[in-house]
């Protein structure tokens, strides 16, 4: 993550959830100003995890001002509004219209959480959300970044603001109902001074660096140097609660590296549901960046629909909140569940990485990935031979994988194109690994093979069951939910684990959620039985 620091008295700052909806509209950049920051702090990294379903319809409520922006509207532009007043209960209701607006927005007051702040798209005849274009974006000269040079970092900007007491960052934010595009390079926007400026390289559609409760749900993000990026620089710069729901993002990040990612986020307490996670962008060298690269503590992936990436969940270990993320037990404990994972056609690195990246092993996550319910395709038919998919990576034997109830699957298990369930860096395999009730296609192996250093363990995998046919509705449609001719209905183990985290949803493609009917006993995969 990259460091932005807070200054001191006298220079500029360099820098959720109480609400969720299961519906949706659809199936190391330099320092420009540096100082100590103040000790980090531990943090109760654990979000509400109860949902409230609403349909996320763009109407004002309560208390704090309605800015409708639109054709024929008091505001034609968004520029045009006040962002830099907004307070508890205001809200920016953005119409739908064919011409995109090309206009950045930033968000830095403090909301309420029966008063948030809201950024929302009305949509149009057919259901198109409104379009904020990075390409010439123009800036409201009005508005406070916490830093003039954090214009370069995204389109949607959360921050502190600047003329609030240090002390005040923004809080109960809610970005929903639109479609934002090209926070990238090559395109270039006018910034606050009214002069040109590019983007960084790793500018996002939305860029959080400090807040509390940040809800960002049911948009279309797509075409940015990071789709999302939810930064921290530790201590009181920490980001705490977010929530991303109901999105579809796809093809951002970068062609030429592997730092820039879908979702890049490095904070406390989130919570990802219901959204649909497209492939990063790619190029000559196949996919480069993550699907969801997280270094935050106390992250939840449930409900959703992941698909290819470098690695398609990336849990690695914190840089910039290093101290109060490693002081907070939900650190080591993260909870991947009720997702459908799948990897395409092309190969790429392994698909859930668990541990760290930085080579520094004390910083390391040194607790358990709870893997559970989740259905995992490989469609291998077309991968290169001699080129294996490793379903998981564990940096270290201090690192744990409880999986239990999850189906994977490949399409065409072959020896000269092989999947395996850990795989090696390095030529290193690694991890404690245990698998209960799990139902694993015939041919997965347990672990790389050739010339590795074996010091992984993988208990239970002779108990669990083996198979040839999973009985999808329709494996070639990718049409993941389980016939009555599927081996593993209701065959499911009982999961120990604590309320928050009952196996109570699934994922309805695309973009949505609904209740999972109860069964006797579990059916194993993201979806109940039929």
């Amino acid at each position: 993550m990259m460091r932005v620091t807070r200054p001191n008295l006298t220079a500029a700052l360099c820098v959720s959830l109480s609400l969720c909806g299961c519906k949706s509209p659809w199936g190391p950049q330099s320092n420009d100003a540096t100082a100590t920051l103040q000790p980090a702090r531990a943090v109760d990294s654990t979000p509400p995890l109860k949902t409230a379903f609403t349909t996320g319809e763009c109407v004002h409520k309560g208390p704090g001002t309605d800015y409708e922006v639109g054709p024929g509207k008091k505001y034609e532009s968004i520029g045009q509004v006040p962002m830099e007043t907004f307070k508890a209960g205001d809200t920016l209701r953005i119409h739908y219209r064919p011409e995109p607006y090309r206009e950045k927005i930033m968000l830095g007051g403090v909301g309420r959480a029966d008063a948030p702040i809201r950024v929302c798209g009305i949509k149009g005849p057919g259901g198109e959300l409104p379009i904020l274009d990075g390409e010439k974006a123009t800036t409201r000269k009005e508005l406070q970044f916490p830093f003039d040079g954090h214009q370069v970092r995204g389109l949607i900007i959360v921050g502190w603001r600047r003329s609030d007491p240090w002390q005040v960052g923004p809080e109960h934010i809610v970005i929903e109902g639109l479609e934002i595009r090209n926070a990238s390079l090559p395109y270039k926007f006018t910034d606050k001074a009214g002069n040109e400026a590019g983007y960084s390289a790793p500018a996002a559609g939305v860029f959080v660096q400090r807040g509390k409760h940040i809800t960002i749900r049911n948009n279309i993000v797509h075409d940015n140097g990071n789709g999302l990026f939810v930064g921290s620089a530790g201590g009181e710069e920490l980001t705490e609660h977010v929530l991303i729901e109901g999105n579809y993002v796809y093809n951002n990040g970068s062609d030429q590296n592997y730092y820039h990612h879908n979702v890049y986020n490095e904070a406390s307490g989130v919570v990802y549901q219901f959204n649909h996670f497209g492939p990063p962008k790619g190029g000559p060298q196949g996919i480069l960046g993550a699907n969801i690269k997280e270094r935050s503590a106390g992250v939840v992936i449930r409900y959703n629909w992941i698909e290819d990436g470098a690695h398609l969940i990336d849990l690695v270990d914190s840089q910039e909140a290093r101290d109060p993320n490693l002081a907070s037990p939900t650190f080591k404990e993260s909870w991947v569940y009720g997702n459908v994972i799948l990897r395409g056609p092309t190969a790429s690195g392994s698909m859930v990485h668990y541990g760290g990246d930085s080579g520094m092993l004390d910083t390391y996550r040194k607790g358990t990935l709870h893997f559970f319910n989740n259905t995992v395709v490989v469609e291998n038919s077309h991968h290169k031979e001699w080129e294996a998919t490793a379903i998981f990576e564990i940096s270290t034997n201090d690192e744990n994988l409880d999986s239990r109830n999850n189906v994977y699957m490949s399409d065409a298990p072959h020896p000269n194109r092989p999947v395996l369930l850990l795989g090696k860096r390095d030529q290193v395999v690694s991890g404690v690994a245990t698998f209960e009730g799990d139902w694993i296609r015939e041919g997965i192996d347990t672990f790389a093979q050739g010339n590795v250093k074996l010091v992984a363990t993988a208990k239970g995998i002779d108990a669990c069951t083996r198979g040839k046919e999973p009985g999808f509705e329709d494996l070639e449609k990718r049409l993941f939910r389980p016939t009555a001719q599927a081996p593993f209905l209701q065959k499911g183990v009982a999961l120990p684990y604590p309320a928050d985290h009952a196996l109570k949803m699934q994922y309805v493609k695309h973009g949505k959620g609904e209740p999972r009917p109860a069964e006797p006993s579990l059916t194993l995969g993201a979806f109940a039985g039929p």
